[in-house]
């Protein structure tokens, strides 16, 4: 059906009381008319100079609590006249599409909508407060030049849209203060001059977008927040594209029964995402700080994927995520059966925030270091920042949050400058950091990560995944830290210290938990000082690996050597090694064979290197005995009777002293049996002096000839003594000969 024109009432058609009007509107004075009706053709006809005026008149409308029968069409029209409607009733929603007003007030006016496309004001629009729209307020394409002010007003289309505002221009603000919407708002495409004011609002459209801002920009701040009232917002808001050109806040701002949205893709390492969105601030920009704090709650996600933020964002005191997902997620968890639909709380894929991210609770609007768990930041579903960018610091401490058997913290590829504070978190669920690089520290003294991701197989994910990250400071995971579900540190390059000082690794929060394989993986770990000084009531309940790793410096303790799943400590280079309290060099050896059954040199060859490095070379040889001793028990009845004989008898080639012994006992047996047992000579012709003390030495030396070996008849026992004497000889100058070649390669 096409709208009928505007009908023309000739000025003798009038009523008494549209006379009245006409009469207010020549001098420009408000008219009460107390309900009576007035028709909305004499209105139009009054503004549009259809009848006649005086001279000297000063019109305008200025009408109260008149009740508008029929259509007040002004389309296209310019009307030179101030329009000032209070608590008024319209019969008909007013067209005002394509008309240039100089000004248009309606506080109070009821009106079953507004057709107000490409509407041009040139100063304020208000229809505040108590202003009451049971139908469209069309103002897409409109442009006012002052400020659209809705503070209090009502709109009312729960089937359709509240408030059309697509591509509007406002060159001041938009006042919506204590506004309330029931269905959507849409400001697509808008242009704020000055600030987006929706303190307090309560805005409802459960089918769809609540708040539909796509590319929306504004000059000034964009406020959602408390003040009188909390901004309640049932539905989506979307603000993707926008661009504020001050603050984000939704402080204390409540959101909640979002869409599912099925055109975002989420990259997970397995399964799908469940993705229930009541923010969607995809490609904001703001340069100022967002404000997601102080109470703010969001039952679904928050989307901030390819974000620009100037400032800071500023989580401390917001609830974020459906809290209805934990218990479907716990009884996966203990059922060990792998999550396929991963919930989602946060999604920040690629967003970059030039100042800090700023979760800590504040007690009195006050944050100390460790901030306050009752206010700190909790989430409920996975919390992503992939290829996030933080030119500042990033601080979750004492943040809660929940996630069992799914990566909660998922942020591969996160990039901070300064330090991410993790410290004294309850995170349920696993953190994965995975190539992140974290300028200064990552801190994660105190924190508790209890029911690890799992994988499809029911095993146990790492709690703490850092795998080829780059930490340009101190890896700190002491002060009570607990990971149930172990630590992966593969590839890590800490700038100077790691600590795992008295953090448990490994174990389970129930007795049917499943449990970790490795407790710390440390392969290829690079670090100036490495700190494992484990309680030794409580080691690590799992393998700790330590392959490859290369630190300066080692602090260790009996906790670490007690890992329930022992110690891969092959090819582990490091320049020296303390522990506290100290202990002796026989100590370390039985922790060795403690944590490795089967033979490896690399281990003893390190910390004989480290001994002797530090100029301390009688422990070094002890180390070098043992791992000689250790290899030839490794080796069949032969190699280890020759190996048993080395041991005796040079000590390896490290104790070439014992040679000497052993040569001196065998000379005093041979010196005194052939005191008492004299030999014949072999030839007549030469004259030999009997030297008993000659012979045994003759005997003993290999290649040396003194003059006394082949010149004495050996008959009886003395034969086998010679022969005796002559074979522990040869086999000390080749065993001492092995040795010795064994200390000239090691230096």
């Amino acid at each position: 059906m096409t709208e009928a024109g505007p009908q023309y009432v000739s000025l003798s058609s009038l009523t008494e009381t549209e006379r009245e009007v006409r009469s207010a509107f020549t001098t420009g004075s408000r008219l009460d008319l107390g309900g009576r009706p007035v028709r909305g053709p004499v209105l139009a006809a009054l503004l549009t100079g259809a009848y006649p005026l005086e001279a000297g008149a000063m019109p305008a409308l200025r009408l109260d609590n008149a009740t508008v029968t029929g259509s007040f069409d002004i389309e296209g029209r310019t009307i030179d006249h101030v329009i000032a409607l209070r608590r008024c009733t319209f019969e008909l929603p007013p067209i005002l599409r394509m008309a240039r007003l100089v000004g248009l007030t309606m506080p109070g006016c009821r009106v079953p909508g507004v057709k107000a496309r490409n509407l041009r004001v040139g100063s304020d629009l208000v229809l505040e407060p108590g202003f009451t729209c049971t139908g469209v307020l069309d103002l897409t394409d409109a442009t006012i030049e002052g400020t659209l002010r809705l503070a209090g007003a009502v709109l009312r289309n729960p089937n359709g849209a509240a408030l059309l505002g697509a591509r509007l221009r406002v060159s001041g603000s938009i006042q919506g203060v204590a506004a309330r919407a029931f269905g959507e708002v849409r400001l697509r495409g808008a242009n704020i001059g000055g600030s987006v004011h929706l303190t307090g609002a309560r805005m409802a459209n459960p089918a769809g977008p609540v708040l539909e801002a796509t590319g929306m920009a504004v000059e000034g701040n964009l406020m959602c927040d408390t003040g009188g009232g909390r901004f309640d917002a049932t539905g989506t808001v979307l603000l993707s594209g926008a661009r504020i050109g001050g603050d984000a806040v939704f402080s204390g701002a409540h959101l909640h029964n979002g869409t599912a949205t099925e055109n975002h893709v989420l990259v997970l390492p397995h399964g799908t995402a469940e993705d229930h969105t009541v923010l969607d601030a995809d490609r904001l920009r703001v340069d100022g700080d967002v404000k997601l704090d102080a109470g703010f709650t969001a039952a679904g996600a928050v989307g901030l994927r390819g974000a620009r933020i100037g400032g800071h964002l500023l989580l401390s005191g917001a609830t974020i995520g459906r809290r209805d997902v934990v218990a479907r997620l716990a009884a996966a968890f203990a059922s060990g059966t792998a999550v396929d639909r991963v919930p989602v709380a946060l999604v920040g894929d690629g967003v970059e925030v030039f100042g800090d991210v700023e979760c800590r609770g504040a007690v009195n609007g006050k944050i100390d270091s460790d901030g306050d768990r009752r206010t700190a930041l909790r989430t409920y579903g996975q919390v992503r920042l992939v290829d996030a960018h933080v030119h500042g610091s990033a601080s979750l401490s004492r943040a809660r949050l929940c996630g069992p058997a799914i990566d909660v913290l998922f942020a591969d590829r996160l990039r901070v400058g300064g330090t991410l504070f993790l410290r004294k978190v309850r995170i349920s669920g696993s953190v994965r950091l995975q190539n992140a690089h974290i300028g200064s520290s990552l801190d994660c003294s105190g924190a508790r990560l209890i029911k690890p991701r799992l994988r499809p197989n029911g095993t146990v994910k790492p709690s703490l995944d850092a795998r080829v990250a780059t930490i340009g400071k101190d890896l700190l995971c002491s002060y009570g830290f607990l990971a149930i579900g172990g630590v992966r540190v593969r590839l890590v390059e800490v700038g100077k210290m790691a600590t795992f000082g008295g953090a448990r690794l490994g174990g389970r929060t129930h007795p049917k938990h499943p449990v970790t394989d490795k407790s710390l993986s440390a392969y290829g770990l690079t670090a100036q000082e490495l700190v494992l000084a484990f309680s030794p009531r409580r080691p690590p309940r799992g393998q700790v690996v330590l392959t490859r790793a290369s630190v300066v410096s080692v602090i260790d303790g009996p906790g670490l050597w007690a890992a329930r799943g022992g110690i891969d400590l092959e090819d582990f280079s490091f320049t020296a090694i303390t522990s506290h309290p100290e202990v002796s060099v026989r100590t370390r050896l039985a922790w060795l064979r403690a944590v490795q059954p089967d033979f490896a040199p690399g281990p003893y060859e390190q910390l004989a290197a480290v001994y002797a490095g530090g100029g301390d070379e009688e422990r070094a040889q002890l180390v070098q005995l043992e791992r000689q001793r250790r290899r030839y028990a490794e080796l069949n009845v032969a190699g280890r009777m020759w190996g048993r004989l080395q041991e005796w008898t040079v000590g390896y080639g490290y104790r070439p002293w014992l040679a000497m012994v052993w040569l001196l006992l065998f000379w005093l047996l041979g010196l005194l049996w052939f005191n008492t047992h004299v030999m014949e000579k072999l030839d007549a012709d030469v004259n030999p002096v009997w030297n008993p003390p000659l012979l045994a030495t003759d005997l003993l030396l290999p290649i040396v000839d003194l003059g006394q070996d082949n010149k004495w008849r050996m008959v009886g026992a003395s034969q086998w003594i010679a022969g005796a004497l002559i074979a522990v000889g040869w086999i000390l100058a080749t065993t001492a000969a092995a040795g010795a070649t064994r200390v000239l390669k090691r230096g």
